[in-house]
């Protein structure tokens, strides 16, 4: 459950998502679950009713597509094939929650490491970058089902057991994140995204010397990761240290990332002259 969740909260969890390399700073989901006091239950909703939700946030060429793969449904006797050309559709546009429901799908007709990872995916993405408390517990509930299968199916990845332990973030039960990351990192300890999350938890604490080591670790073992330059940046920004802030963000500027994030770090660089 999500109770306590509030909107500053997640917002932080939203950004701390975006270091750690799950999706892009700032980025934003094109939602389609219908009001928040039907989100909850929309874990039994049907193909159909799902897709109308969505089918007006896709793009016109996106949106002919999903209706000749609709249509295509009814007549296939491989009907994981057109689930999952929907759910890749899905992905493309950013509606995470609709891909995870074909994800989902796929898996349950059959279950496998692979498939049920793919459906954690998507709604561990969706989940974390939704905007209502009803959306936000839903998708949650989704991601730990999906990630819970698989381990269930292969105890040891970490992967699962890493976006597992951030779903916990800003939950009840934030201790688990960290414990469960451990354990991860006890298991592998070179593990990046592990590492990047509790550098990402050091921040949101507001403990960003321990963030920088974290970051610093990471560039240790992956020199080029823009993920860890940028979170070991706004960690010496708080840590008063912008002459070393400012040049990490101008080296990240030089490289090839996406135009949103640019643009914040521009703000940035801007707002520490």
């Amino acid at each position: 459950m999500l109770n306590g969740l509030n909107k500053k909260t997640h917002l932080v969890i939203i950004i701390l998502i975006g270091i750690v390399g799950f999706t892009f700073l700032f980025t934003r989901p094109k939602s389609v679950v219908k009001d928040d006091d039907q989100a909850v239950q929309q874990s039994k909703s049907d193909s159909v009713s799902t897709t109308k939700q969505a089918a007006h946030k896709l793009s016109s060429d996106s949106e002919k597509l999903l209706q000749s793969l609709q249509t295509s449904l009814s007549s296939s006797k491989d009907k994981n094939s057109i689930y999952k050309e929907i759910a890749n559709l899905y992905s493309k546009e950013s509606v995470f929650d609709s891909a995870g429901y074909y994800f989902e799908k796929i898996a349950q007709n059959q279950s496998s490491v692979e498939n049920w990872s793919n459906a954690g995916d998507a709604y561990f993405q969706g989940f974390n970058l939704a905007l209502s408390p009803a959306n936000m517990e839903f998708l949650v509930e989704k991601t730990r089902a999906a990630y819970n299968k698989v381990l269930a199916l292969q105890p040891a990845n970490l992967h699962a057991k890493t976006n597992l332990a951030m779903s916990y973030v800003g939950s009840d039960a934030p201790m688990k994140a960290i414990t469960m990351l451990r354990e991860v990192l006890d298991q592998e300890p070179n593990y990046i995204p592990a590492i990047m999350s509790l550098g990402g938890l050091s921040m949101q604490s507001n403990q960003y010397d321990k963030a920088a080591v974290r970051f610093q670790n990471v560039l240790k073992l992956d020199p080029n990761n823009v993920n860890a330059k940028l979170g070991l940046a706004y960690s010496w920004i708080e840590l008063n240290k912008k002459a070393e802030a400012k040049a990490l963000l101008n080296d990240v500027l030089s490289q090839n990332i996406d135009d949103v994030m640019k643009d914040e770090i521009v703000k940035t660089l801007n707002s520490l002259k």
